[in-house]
């Protein structure tokens, strides 16, 4: 499918997610229709090689796709935006499980979680015993493979972090999901209890981090030299953006309606010019955070693995802060809708229970990534290693 052809497809995603997003949301958990659909409309290979079935769209398709379905719905912007991206991690393991996993298949459903403190992974003949509990796992609900990451000690030397891959059956999914917002994702934990992985399984995570590694080597697409945190940043930054699009445009959907329905006062919500001077600021907030959203995917096409250490650091906190931009958006928007922007079935009130509670994504911790962008601004080294 051609770059038009996927944007086509989720566009014809968009009235099914919008008219399901209140009972995903209510199920704690993506809907087997949304999910059923998705796959038929070819989605989730979006960042599979050719050589396995896949569309090899680079990340400029990931962009637009994503963010057109999180503007229908943020929680299932996320779901299938990271399906698609946990794709792109699968590329840079071995050839040998590559070829084993997509055997049969153009694209896997895998939720990952790249944090190496959730379980313990032992070296023992012919790979490794691994056994934890990770939480925030996006997509075990209707996971076929399941990657984790764990530190990994051998002899005397330092601990290193290695990603593992796992059949779904070997892994316990737990549902924990009790949220104030992305209620739909159904995130579970992921348990696993002493399991053996292959060696073909598990792939250094600095490889993955710095596209070094197998995929960048086997597959002639750009985007497979492409750093992954970006990547990264782009799928869990998207739904907040989509999310701030989509609570702009019912706040201005429902008070037009009321206007044209006469329930507001000749004029409307322009009589009262602080009211509009909100909605104002926060259109332009949502503005700003687009703009520097796709001046991030315009460098990293540009330099994908080539960037320096400092300049993929500043991408993240551009994107940090575009996300904190829409937080803020969506909180403005919501105080001028009246108290009907609190029925919880009501879009806005959706878009901002997801919005805030997406905005806490670690890739985006304020602190870390602010602090390090003031650290270039002055000279001084980073502190943050994951960039």
């Amino acid at each position: 499918m051609s770059h038009d052809a996927l944007i086509e497809a989720a566009e014809g995603l968009v009235p099914l997610l919008r008219a399901r997003a209140r009972e995903a949301e209510l199920a704690r958990r993506p809907l087997d229709e949304v999910i059923d659909a998705v796959r038929a409309s070819g989605l989730f290979s979006l960042m599979v090689p050719e050589r396995h079935g896949g569309h090899e769209a680079d990340l400029d398709t990931f962009f637009e796709v994503t963010l057109i379905l999180s503007r229908a719905d943020p929680s299932m912007g996320w779901i299938v935006g990271f399906y698609i991206e946990h794709n792109f991690w699968l590329c840079g393991y071995p050839e040998s499980f590559q070829n084993e996993l997509f055997a049969d298949r153009d694209h896997v459903l895998a939720p990952g979680s790249l944090n190496v403190t959730g379980g313990q992974a032992t070296k023992v003949d012919g790979g490794y015993r691994l056994k934890g509990q990770w939480q925030w796992g996006t997509g075990i609900v209707h996971a076929d493979w399941v990657m984790a990451g764990a530190l990994v000690r051998e002899g005397d030397a330092a601990p290193a972090p290695l990603f593992f891959a796992l059949p779904r059956a070997e892994v316990e999914a737990v549902d924990t999901w009790h949220m104030a917002g992305m209620c739909g994702t159904g995130s579970w934990d992921i348990e696993i209890d002493d399991v053996f992985v292959p060696e073909e399984r598990a792939v250094p995570m600095a490889e993955l981090v710095n596209a070094s590694g197998e995929g960048s080597r086997l597959h002639p697409g750009e985007l497979y030299r492409t750093p992954l945190m970006p990547i990264l940043g782009f799928a869990a930054g998207l739904p907040i953006l989509g999310g701030a699009r989509l609570a702009l445009d019912e706040y201005l959907s429902q008070t037009r309606a009321k206007i044209a329905a006469n329930q507001v006062p000749a004029g409307g919500p322009i009589r009262n010019e602080g009211k509009a001077a909100v909605v104002a600021r926060a259109a332009l907030s949502i503005d700003a955070a687009e703009l520097l959203f796709r001046d991030v995917l315009a460098g990293v096409m540009a330099e994908r693995n080539s960037a320096s250490v400092e300049t993929r650091s500043r991408w993240l906190a551009r994107m940090s802060h575009a996300v904190l931009l829409c937080r803020e958006a969506v909180q403005d928007v919501a105080s001028v809708t009246g108290a009907s922007g609190s029925r919880l079935d009501n879009p806005i009130q959706r878009a901002l229970r997801d919005v805030s509670t997406a905005a806490n994504h670690v890739v985006f911790d304020r602190e870390s990534r602010y602090g390090d962008y003031g650290r270039l601004l002055l000279g001084q080294p980073l502190q943050n290693p994951i960039v």
